[in-house]
């Protein structure tokens, strides 16, 4: 029952959910005083949500295929790799609790972290080697962040974070200056080194929410192609090797708004 299988699974489930977990954690957390933190959330993000759409497209061919290995699954492009396994589940007709994510910024957010995936992880790098700097993840990230705000984010919440901020750095006026940038490398203001923070906390908790309502499909996937495969697992040999409850792995995985809006660190 604990054979290779069995082992292998449960060692990638691990994998997999210690990547979502820190990349979400770092994504919510990041900010203009810890930058670096938004590469690691990226990295994680990218590798985790690659990892799990693999893990599906691998149990889905077993369970087709009387438990044959599909052969390396390559590639980084997360677009495609969620437009697979979002087929296959419409094929094998797998219960999922939410659809895959129809959202324009949704799609954004998810071909920004392809990009990453494929390449622009690279992009400091590159712009080093060559002398040229062509992308920019935290730029690009940043253009992302403040549409949310102007979308998302109440006005209300705005206005109350203008106010403060203008009204604080009134009082510092002539006696602090600001040596920083924002996320598109300009320059901060005494008031939006107070404010910008402020904005992108605000906006992070909806681009974290439309990572979740990719995760929650993504994680029925694989759910759906394990119980299929623990199946002809089990009917082979009931005694054999078996598939573990992959659930287990992804509990934090769940479409709450109210919890995601409100939680920092996951799991």
């Amino acid at each position: 029952m604990y054979g290779v299988l069995y082992r292998t699974l449960q060692q990638e489930g691990h994998v997999i959910r210690s990547c979502l977990a820190i990349g979400l954690t770092e994504l919510r957390n990041a900010n203009l005083n810890e930058k670096g933190r938004y590469y690691s959330a990226f990295f994680q993000l990218a590798i985790g949500i690659e990892r799990l759409a693999k893990l599906a497209l691998i149990l889905d061919h077993m369970a087709q295929n009387g438990l044959q290995a599909p052969g390396q699954v390559n590639g980084h492009d997360l677009r495609t790799l969620v437009s697979k396994v979002s087929t296959l589940t419409t094929a094998r007709g797998y219960a999922l609790s939410s659809p895959f994510p129809t959202d324009p910024l949704c799609t954004r957010v998810l071909a920004f972290l392809s990009d990453f995936a494929t390449g622009m992880r690279y992009a400091n790098l590159d712009a080093l080697a060559s002398g040229k700097q062509k992308r920019d993840p935290l730029s690009e990230w940043n253009e992302i962040l403040q549409n949310t705000a102007a979308t998302k984010v109440s006005e209300a919440t705005k206005y109350q974070i203008s106010t403060h901020s203008a009204a604080i750095a009134q009082d510092l006026e002539g006696r602090a200056r600001v040596v920083a940038s924002d996320l598109a490398s300009k320059p901060l203001t005494l008031s939006t080194a107070f404010s910008e923070p402020s904005i992108l906390d605000s906006a992070s908790k909806y681009l974290v929410w439309e990572i979740f309502t990719l995760l929650v499909p993504l994680r029925d996937a694989v759910v759906e192609a394990g119980h299929a495969a623990d199946a002809i697992a089990v009917t082979a040999d009931p005694n054999g090797d078996r598939v573990p409850v992959l659930r287990e792995f992804f509990d934090f995985i769940q479409l709450n708004r109210k919890i995601v809006f409100r939680k920092k660190r996951w799991p």
